[in-house]
């Protein structure tokens, strides 16, 4: 509405200038444009750049209507106004003023006001506005350009008419109709995209699956492992040279079914091996013992796939082998998150949750080396629960513990979090008598990567052995909640105080947004995820410049980071190359991992599917498969270097059961 009544002077104007002398219609406008102006500020409100603007242009018309023959006006005041109205709006725009954010930033809060998506929408929509001022201004001009007796009056003439008024006025009005239905149409439709990313099925059972019948071929595979163990599948009995379709299918954390489905051919022998025979068809490509378990596809029908995420009791996965129109079998085994003698416990930190899990046995002399697990933007301790029970069957006392939780709404909002949480947990852990206090590392992911980086960076802050950081940020960035970046505020407080922060320029994710919503219905018809990708925006903010660099250089701990060349987060690999730089440690080592994106888990479980709540995360299937594994190598590695061993047990040794 506050737009429609910017139009007011003109909407007056062009209805006098094609019936009454100019000079009437010119001064009329002008008297309803400042009219309009003294009532905004008797309202106590400042006219707008557009509202001045048009001020400056019916003066200028004015004059032209007192000074310039009839004959000259009939043929170009129409296209002089609307270069008026060009003039007007481009100078807005140009100037930092665009009129739609003059007008509508009046119907919106003060924070939507000030944030950057707003001021993308805002500015987009100005600049529509400016093309059509161009367009009218450019087909005004056409009937005085090509016939020197066209004038506005000629009421017979068709070409007059249609560029004088129905031309333009079609184009104004297609103008207003996008401007008023926009807004509604892409609140209703973010609306519909916000609870399509937040629908979190419950976590269900898994379905026991019936051993299958055994007709011909015996299949082997590892009957009991755990999620990092080696793996592998081996089929015997089949025909010289026969073509043997390997089938693995499992049910996720909420009971959705995976399954990965490969042909490989037999040997003279008969066998086939998943780690030395490349497939001729299927989910995977190459020779991999693994593939069975990590090509594992999404295959729930009419549902919309998203991240893998294991059950809780361990994994069962049922292996089948066929030869079409002979012997088949297969087995059901089991894939564990921890060695049946690991602990659990309940391990609050500051009243906030956490999970510790314990080596079976009791602790050596001295305690046992701890390792605090971090989580990402996720929010909660539960994402961490897996790495630790992992870590615990290593033989370290492994906490994942909560730095952010989710608000009465469900939602995460990293804003101004204390980052003594991070330091807490630590403290939780080293206050244990079966723990080493003085061997602890701490493992952070993405955003709590960030904070627990930044928490260890600051003055006075415990010296840990090592730090692992999985798609690390350089530097501490501007809040982020539900709507996105919230203006002028910081992701962290360190003693009460902000933490200088990096702004993250969001209105980069609007046209992703915006084409998200235009195919909502599509994806939801074709069971297809509207994915955002964040990257673009803190790219944009990372080239910026600016503040908030975590001062790394402080922290005395050498550090692993891992990254993934193909992050659709954030820029991981630049950042974290960014922080081996400033810190120039030989100790520290960074892997970047191609085909890799932001979430690189421990163990191997499926990688289709590479994105969680809407959130694009990256990654192509193979690749991040093989980052996981080298991954949980290199992290298990890293602890043995800093903390000295901590178990006999050989995370790479062979367990192929046959």
């Amino acid at each position: 509405m506050a737009v429609v009544l910017g139009f007011v002077p003109w909407i007056v104007y062009w209805v006098l200038v094609g019936n009454a002398p100019f000079t009437v219609a010119v001064l009329a406008a002008f008297g309803v444009a400042v009219l309009g102006t003294a009532v905004s500020r008797a309202r106590g409100t400042r006219p707008t750049a557009f509202d001045l603007g048009n001020l400056g242009v019916f003066v200028v018309l004015a004059v032209a209507a007192l000074v310039v023959p009839d004959p000259v006006l009939e043929r170009w005041l129409q296209p002089l106004g609307n270069a008026g109205l060009l003039v007007v709006a481009l100078a807005g725009v140009l100037t930092g003023h665009p009129f739609v954010r003059d007008y509508a930033t009046a119907s919106v809060d003060a924070a939507t006001a000030r944030s950057d998506g707003f001021r993308v929408i805002t500015t987009a929509m100005t600049w529509m506005w400016v093309g059509v001022f161009a367009a009218m201004t450019v087909v005004s001009a056409i009937p005085p350009v090509l016939d020197g007796e066209a004038t506005i009056r000629d009421a017979g003439d068709t070409l007059s008419v249609v560029c004088y008024w129905v031309a333009p006025f079609v184009l104004l009005g297609l103008a207003g109709a996008v401007s008023g239905a926009f807004p509604p149409w892409f609140e209703q439709a973010s609306a519909r995209l916000d609870a399509r990313s937040t629908a979190d099925p419950s976590p269900t059972s898994q379905r026991v699956p019936a051993p299958p019948a055994a007709a011909g071929l015996v299949v082997v595979a590892p009957p009991d492992s755990r999620h990092d163990e080696p793996f592998g599948v081996l089929v015997h009995g089949a025909p010289a040279g026969a073509t043997v379709r390997v089938t693995s299918e499992g049910t996720d954390l909420v009971g959705r079914t995976w399954r990965s489905t490969a042909d490989l051919l037999a040997g003279p022998d008969g066998a086939v091996d998943v780690a030395v025979t490349s497939p001729v068809r299927g989910d995977w490509s190459t020779a991999d013992p693994e593939a069975p378990l990590w090509a594992m596809r999404f295959a729930e029908p009419g549902a919309v796939p998203d991240l893998f995420v294991p059950p809780a009791e361990p994994w069962l996965v049922t292996v089948r082998a066929a030869v079409e129109s002979g012997p088949s079998g297969g087995v059901v085994v089991r894939r564990r998150p921890a060695d049946p003698g690991v602990r659990t416990e309940p391990c609050p930190v500051q009243g906030r949750p956490g999970l510790l899990a314990l080596p079976a046995g009791d602790p050596p002399p001295g305690g046992r080396p701890g390792v605090v697990c971090l989580g990402g933007s996720e929010g909660g301790h539960e994402s961490q629960i897996g790495a630790a029970l992992l870590l615990a069957s290593h033989g370290f006392a492994a906490l994942a513990a909560s730095w952010v939780e989710p608000g009465p709404d469900g939602q995460v909002a990293i804003t101004e979090v204390p980052l003594e949480r991070f330091t807490a947990a630590v403290s939780t852990l080293a206050g244990r008598d079966d723990v080493d206090a003085g061997r602890l590392v701490a493992m952070g992911i993405s955003r709590g990567a960030e904070g627990l980086l930044a928490a260890c960076a600051a003055p006075g802050a415990a010296t840990l052995r090592g730090l692992v950081l999985v798609s690390p940020s350089s530097v501490t960035w501007q809040a982020v909640g539900d709507e996105g970046g919230i203006p002028d505020t910081g992701s962290w407080t360190i003693a009460g105080r902000p933490v200088p922060f990096r702004p993250l320029p969001t209105g980069a994710l609007m046209p992703q947004i915006v084409r998200n919503a235009w195919r909502l219905d599509a994806d939801e018809r074709a069971h297809r995820p509207s994915l955002l990708r964040l990257r673009p925006a803190y790219r944009s903010g990372l080239a910026a410049g600016g503040p908030g660099e975590i001062a790394a250089e402080r922290v005395a701990a050498p550090l692993l980071l891992v990254s993934g060349d193909d992050d659709e987060v954030w820029p991981g690999g630049p950042m974290a190359v960014e922080l081996v730089r400033r810190r120039a440690r030989a100790d520290d080592e960074h892997v970047s991992h191609p085909g890799a994106g932001h979430l690189t888990r421990l163990g191997t479980v499926p990688t289709d599917a590479p994105w969680s709540a809407g959130i694009a995360l990256g990654g192509e299937r193979a690749g991040q498969a093989a980052a996981d594994r080298d991954t949980t190598r290199r992290v298990l590695r890293f602890l043995a270097a800093v903390c000295g061993p901590a178990s006999a047990v050989d995370a790479d040794r062979p367990r192929l059961h046959q």
